[in-house]
């Protein structure tokens, strides 16, 4: 997938263009998924989806080396990544992958990423991420929304790992 697609599905999930500042989400002002908290000095009210993507290809898809990973698992590692925490998702694919949880996707990540097959791999991943999910204290007023994400990110990741098969 590319980087284009999957920041689109992103952005879709994180509501779009929509401001929120919901008291019960961590993450404060947010427009396109990007928060005030995570990201202090940008104008969140003014910031348009091109600079939304930006930040998104710098912080998430190129730190985790998602444009490096097979099809789907890309999308699967670039929304956790999103969602619940680059150094979260670094870790939880080095661990369903067979490599040494470090928090740095490597070389010897994407070896072992290389190794697992994706449809297997993408199952334990995504079950690691719905575990997560429910230990977090605020899961009772998010879960729904977070489990529909994760559904719909698991069927898309299988559909392009199918395509890629092609």
């Amino acid at each position: 997938m590319t980087f284009e697609e999957a920041v689109a599905i992103i952005i879709h999930h994180e509501g779009g263009a929509t401001i929120t500042d919901d008291p019960a989400d961590p993450g404060g002002l947010t427009k396109y998924g990007i928060s005030q908290r995570a990201h202090p000095d940008v104008d969140i009210r003014g910031l348009t989806y091109a600079q939304a993507a930006e930040i998104y290809r710098r912080d998430y898809w190129d730190r985790l080396r998602c444009g490096d990973m097979p099809a789907g698992i890309d999308l699967a590692v670039f929304d956790c990544g999103v969602n619940q925490g680059v150094g979260f998702a670094a870790k939880a694919i080095q661990r369903d992958a067979g490599a040494r949880p470090d928090g740095i996707v490597g070389p010897l990540t994407l070896a072992a990423i290389a190794r697992r097959h994706p449809e297997d791999l993408l199952t334990d991943f995504m079950a690691r991420r719905m575990k997560r999910y429910a230990s977090v204290s605020h899961a009772p007023r998010f879960m729904r929304g977070w489990s529909r994400r994760c559904f719909d990110i698991h069927r898309r990741a299988v559909i392009d790992q199918l395509k890629a098969e092609i």
